[in-house]
């Protein structure tokens, strides 16, 4: 599944800023999100080390889980917002 921006198109990836879902904790750290067809993501860190000293697993299965949910992510190039294509 693409995701679209209305500036840059359409794109495999997007952006999840963690704060969204973590709070002051995850507090711009950004996680890459691809959507699959049948509704699950894959989520990991834009930059690892910002989740170095924190439980990894237990956040990014909230990410993850968060971005299953959540229909309105983060253009990587632009920084707009995007919507998975199957919301339009």
């Amino acid at each position: 599944m693409k995701f679209d921006c209305e500036k840059c198109g359409k794109m495999d990836e997007a952006l999840l800023n963690g704060y969204d879902f973590g709070e002051r904790t995850l507090e711009e750290v950004w996680f890459r999100v691809k959507k699959h067809d049948n509704g699950t993501c894959e989520v990991y860190p834009e930059d690892p080390k910002e989740l170095h000293g924190l439980d990894q697993k237990y956040w990014l299965a909230q990410a993850k889980d968060f971005a299953e949910k959540n229909d309105v992510f983060t253009c990587p190039s632009c920084k707009g917002q995007v919507v998975p294509d199957d919301m339009l």
